[in-house]
């Protein structure tokens, strides 16, 4: 049997009216289109003025718990643009349920969607390439495009915050370093970053412990 997911912390909304009109995306012209462009910006704006009025320090220090209730809240609406799916199990192998299917007692189904992709720890993700790989295939791809859609929209709110922050302000322009104080600036702080986002979408070739290492043998050379 398929592993029985947790309890979701998300709205399940997928098939409803708003749901579907928010996939639809439509626009009866170019004014239309301008008018909803200018809502989602202004919703933004809020937000971030919100963020930086609730959390001390944002968007440059933020609380782990206040960016995982925004993820969630990104989550819930990635689970509307990208719907569950209902998948039959064939032999060990996942195809997208027909009619038939869903008409068969016999035939096992299983809805794989963000609650589901997400009901896995880290440790029991891991286990899943090992013991049923075709269902890991499918949860990794939902957990890969869902982070990557909740760390651009997280940026997008950082983004607006710090404009925000700068408004009126003079800026300076900062001399472009150079090449060796942009190598030491990615091991310091992107590649670490980099590290840690992939590990936590279950990317396998993660290593924390081989990078650090790589990166201790990596200066050394580079220093002598």
């Amino acid at each position: 049997m398929a592993n029985t997911p947790k309890k979701p912390t998300m709205a399940q909304t997928s098939n409803t009216p708003v749901a579907d009109a928010i996939r639809t995306n439509s626009f009866a012209s170019f004014k239309d289109g301008a008018f909803q462009q200018a809502g989602a910006d202004s919703t933004l704006e809020a937000f971030a003025r919100y963020a930086i009025e609730k959390c001390a320090g944002f968007p440059k220090d933020i609380p782990t718990e206040v960016k995982d209730e925004a993820y969630e809240g990104y989550r819930m609406r990635f689970d509307l643009l990208v719907p569950k799916k209902t998948y039959a199990v064939i032999d060990g192998h996942y195809v997208r349920a027909t009619e038939e299917h869903m008409m068969a007692p016999n035939v096992e189904k299983i809805e794989i969607g963000v609650a589901y992709a997400y009901s896995y720890t880290s440790q029991e993700f891991g286990k899943l390439a090992q013991n049923r790989p075709a269902l890991h295939g499918l949860v990794k791809m939902i957990r890969e495009k869902c982070a990557t859609y909740c760390s651009n929209r997280f940026t997008d709110l950082k983004r607006r915050a710090n404009m925000i922050l700068n408004e009126g302000k003079e800026r300076n322009r900062t001399a472009n370093k150079n090449f060796s104080e942009f190598v030491e600036e990615w091991f310091k702080t992107t590649a670490p970053d980099r590290v840690k986002s992939a590990g936590a979408r279950g990317d396998s070739t993660a290593n924390t412990k081989k990078f650090n290492e790589a990166k201790v043998a990596f200066m050394v050379k580079w220093n002598a």
